[in-house]
């Protein structure tokens, strides 16, 4: 576990469960990116916790290409129907991880 890089992820958490901060929203979407697998849980358990608020970082993921299969897992995680949308497309994903990702996001969703 990176220390400084976990510190990181808490603070801006923080920061943006305290003002909606865009930019500390980022810091915690994109440590789904991590190399280190503790980071990448704790930003997924915390994105998780924020619950819709953090539809807006996983839908802008998605659209970057950062940590998609991980981001398509949490919109379904979340439990927002309104998800169901942008994980769709995913579906035919020609990378296996992402299609399964959607598919199971779907699943958790109760849309396929």
């Amino acid at each position: 576990m990176k220390l400084g890089e976990s510190a990181a992820v808490f603070s801006a958490y923080a920061v943006w469960r305290a003002t909606g901060s865009a930019r500390a929203g980022a810091v915690v979407a994109n440590a789904l990116a991590s190399a280190d697998e503790t980071n990448r849980t704790a930003a997924g358990v915390l994105l998780v916790r924020a619950s819709t608020r953090a539809l807006p970082l996983l839908r802008d993921n998605l659209k970057r290409g950062v940590a998609v299969a991980l981001s398509l897992r949490l919109l379904g995680d979340i439990g927002a129907s309104e998800a169901v949308r942008d994980i769709e497309p995913f579906v035919k994903s020609s990378d296996p991880a992402i299609a399964r990702a959607a598919a199971d996001a779907l699943k958790a969703l109760g849309s396929r």
